[in-house]
């Protein structure tokens, strides 16, 4: 833990009392970190892996909005706001993530400035990406999002896991018969390629092309 607080710096924003609270927690692929609607019980700093967030309909429909590696910040909305987590959050691959409990950060991190300037920094920027993800999922074609969502859960760079796929129609807001189309289209291109278990990334560049840099993985620039 010592060497993920030198390593982001995390000594330059938390005060002596929130350091002093800080515990490590793992979580693994699949596992749900923060889910929508729960009273949030910790802000979580991602220091390892990645993860993805979504958000779910009061149909049961869900919806990308962001992956995010090293370094993030989850539960700082809801801890401004103190207010029910808004999104669900999900472990892409295996996760360390630092947490501080919410009661302890109310009482000391409000009245510590370069903690409040912080949260409140990454709020602003989270905005940011979360509105151009709803803006990208209406804007662009099935294409460039199942492009994009290939590239977020693929690992290095080469195989999107059945399990993976599983949901991606969902994810991405399209139906399973649209998105196996696209599939099909982008196999007849020799840009990836069936296999029984996996999508393997044929040609990763023209992926990276057809995704538009990765809608899902813009940031701040």
């Amino acid at each position: 833990m010592q060497n993920y607080i030198k390593e982001f710096s995390l000594d330059r924003v938390l005060s002596e009392q929130l350091i002093g609270e800080l515990a490590i927690n793992r979580y693994s692929k699949g596992d749900l970190i923060i889910q929508q609607g729960e009273n949030p019980q910790y802000v979580f700093f991602l220091v390892k892996g990645k993860i993805k967030t979504y958000k779910t309909s009061d149909e049961g429909k869900r919806l990308i909005l962001s992956f995010k590696e090293k370094f993030e910040i989850l539960g700082d909305i809801e801890f401004v706001q103190q207010a029910p987590y808004i999104n669900t959050v999900e472990a892409i691959t295996d996760v360390q993530i630092l947490t501080i409990p919410i009661r302890t950060a109310q009482k000391y991190g409000m009245s510590h400035l370069p903690f409040v300037q912080f949260v409140l920094e990454r709020i602003t920027e989270k905005l940011y990406v979360n509105s151009n993800a709803l803006t990208f999922n209406l804007m662009y074609p099935v294409e460039v999002r199942l492009c994009s969502y290939l590239l977020s859960v693929s690992i290095d760079n080469r195989t999107i896991s059945n399990r993976d796929l599983k949901d991606a129609a969902d994810l991405i807001g399209t139906s399973k018969r649209h998105m196996n189309r696209v599939i099909v289209d982008l196999c007849n291109q020799d840009i990836i390629e069936r296999r029984k278990d996996c999508l393997f990334i044929v040609n990763h560049e023209k992926l990276v092309e057809s995704a538009k840099h990765n809608i899902y993985e813009e940031r701040i620039r």
